[in-house]
Formats: structure tokens, C-alpha cells, sequence
């Protein structure tokens, strides 16, 4: 067992999002019987549970690369049974936008429903219950959350004979509707109904992936070129709550520049140069740091 004297806690520089728990790994012993509970050792188990959950699948291969740098780690913290390490988000996806690779910033969030049906429109109850005990699997590992207020997901199968399947998806989230129909001629057709479901979710995470675009299949398709906006931050504010918010913003994985415009105590102007034309995720961004933010008829966007 690892016992919790082995390793004190160490605080290194920055902190983990409170409220990402997909910044947050633990370890149990089992992990790290070889070599020993040092902060390399705790590294090279966590990341690449980090990046199975941040990265989309067509760069994962690429994340495995980045060396393992404890700057990236908030918080280590020992117990008997497992270790959490908590790991701080500005250095982390900031370390994938240096290497070029596409990060999913924000904690997908979907609200699934299942349907499953045989070839006369039955539906098949106990097959769905499997399927949503697979579902509820998929969400640590792969970094997504599932609930009521998440993003529409539906996804039905049915039976169109003795061993063709179609699949309807459809809902609200960014991977959009589609169908699909598979031959399916195991005996038992749960596991690969279950893989399916895997990689129907998969997708519509990695649809929230920034620095990427990913065609239906999960493939890259050419990047977006960049949009800029203008920013106006209207807040009465010290010297370095203001150097904070232009930091936090410049790291953030999606924005490729931040250039000040005019800068004064009460409000501060900036041209952000953004990567693509997505611009959703910004009301989001600020909202987490108690900004509201709007865009005004004239284009600009005011923060206040």
C-alpha cells in the first residue's frame, strides 16, 4: 500500500479549475508500484489519463510526446489508498497549444437518451439498460459529464432485420443528426452495440475540440482561418486583476493573440484574435470569472 508519510502534499505554482473535475486524477497504488511515488513517477501515470480526456482522438498520439513538466501540476495530494493529483488548467492547455494540438477547454456536457428496438418495433428494455450502464462508464475516462441541463443527444437503434442495425442521432449538440446502418452477426450484439455507442459519444465530444476541426468520422478537416473581435472590458479594476484577465485569456487555447487597445482603470479595450469563427465559448469564459458579457450592435463585445 502506499502509506500516506511517503509523500508529503506539495502545492507547486498556479491551481487547478475548481470545477473541472477532469483536471483532477487519482492514482491508486496499484499505479504506482514501479518506481516509486516521486512527482515524476505520479506524472508519467497521470497524464495520460489527462489527455485521454482533453485531447480528441485523432491527435491523441501526438499528446504522448509532451514531456512530463511538473509546472503543469497544481496540487498533489497522498493518501492511503490513492493519490489525487490536481493539475493547473492555464499551464496545461497551454502546453497543447504549444505542441499544436487540439484541446477540448471546456467539460462537454450532454443529456442522452437511449432507444433501442428489434425488427417489429419492439422495444428491447434490457439492451438499453446495458447500454446506459456502458454510458455512465464513458464519462470519466473520456472527460465528458452527463445530465439534464447538457447538451440534447439522441441516439436510437433499430433493427431493420436479423442482422442490419441502423442508428439515428439526433439532438442539439455540435455533432448534428445523422443515421447509419451497420451489420451486426455476432451472436451477442451488446459489444458491439456498446462500441458504437462509444464512439458516437466520442464524437460529439471531440466536436467541442478547439484548435481542430473534425469532419462526421472524427477526422481533421483544414483548419479555420482565425476571426478577430473587439473587446471592450468595462470594470473598475487594480493593476493586477486587469494583467490576470489579459494572461488568462491570452493562454486560453482557442485565442491565438490579445493586442490592448487602450487601456485605463475603469475600462480597457483589446483586439483578440480568436482561432476559427466559433465564439460561443466566450459568454462561458467570462461568466466563470463574474463578467457578463454581451455583444452590442455594433459588434463590439462589452464585458462588464
Amino acid at each position: 500500500m502506499l502509506a500516506a508519510n511517503v509523500l508529503p502534499q506539495l502545492s507547486l505554482p498556479g491551481h487547478a479549475a475548481e470545477d473541472d473535475a477532469r483536471l483532477k486524477i487519482a492514482l491508486t497504488d496499484t499505479a504506482l508500484q514501479q518506481g516509486g511515488p516521486d512527482v515524476r513517477t505520479l506524472l508519467n501515470s497521470a497524464l495520460p489519463v489527462l489527455w485521454d480526456r482533453l485531447v480528441p482522438r485523432v491527435q491523441r498520439g501526438m499528446a504522448d510526446a509532451i514531456a512530463a513538466d511538473s509546472r503543469m501540476v497544481a496540487r498533489i495530494v497522498p493518501g492511503s489508498e490513492q493519490t489525487l493529483i490536481e493539475f493547473n488548467g492555464e499551464r496545461v492547455f497551454a502546453a497543447l497549444k504549444k505542441a499544436h494540438i487540439a484541446a477540448i477547454v471546456s467539460e462537454p456536457r450532454f443529456h442522452v437518451l437511449l432507444d433501442v428496438r428489434n425488427d417489429i418495433g419492439q422495444q428491447m428494455q434490457q439492451t438499453r439498460i446495458l447500454l446506459e450502464e456502458t454510458l455512465a462508464q464513458l464519462a470519466s475516462p473520456y472527460g465528458m459529464a452527463f445530465s439534464d441541463n447538457g447538451a440534447g443527444l439522441v441516439l436510437q437503434w433499430r433493427w431493420l432485420d436479423i442482422s442490419h442495425v441502423e442508428l439515428s442521432v439526433r439532438g442539439q449538440s455540435r455533432l448534428g443528426e445523422f443515421s447509419e446502418v451497420r451489420e451486426i452477426t455476432a451472436a451477442d450484439p451488446l459489444p458491439v452495440l456498446q462500441q458504437w455507442l462509444q464512439d458516437v459519444l466520442l464524437k460529439a465530444r471531440d466536436a467541442y475540440a478547439s484548435g481542430i476541426s473534425l469532419d462526421a468520422d472524427g477526422g481533421p478537416l483544414p483548419a479555420a482561418d482565425s476571426s478577430s473581435i473587439e473587446l471592450i472590458v468595462a470594470r473598475d479594476s487594480r493593476l493586477l486583476e486587469q494583467v490576470a484577465l489579459e494572461e488568462s485569456l491570452s493562454h486560453d487555447v482557442r485565442v491565438r493573440n490579445v493586442l490592448p487597445l487602450t487601456l485605463s482603470r475603469g475600462e480597457r479595450r483589446y483586439r483578440v484574435q480568436i482561432e476559427g469563427a466559433d465564439t460561443r465559448w466566450l459568454g462561458e469564459w467570462f461568466s466563470r470569472r463574474g463578467y457578463a458579457l454581451i455583444k452590442q450592435a455594433d459588434g463590439i463585445w462589452l464585458a462588464r
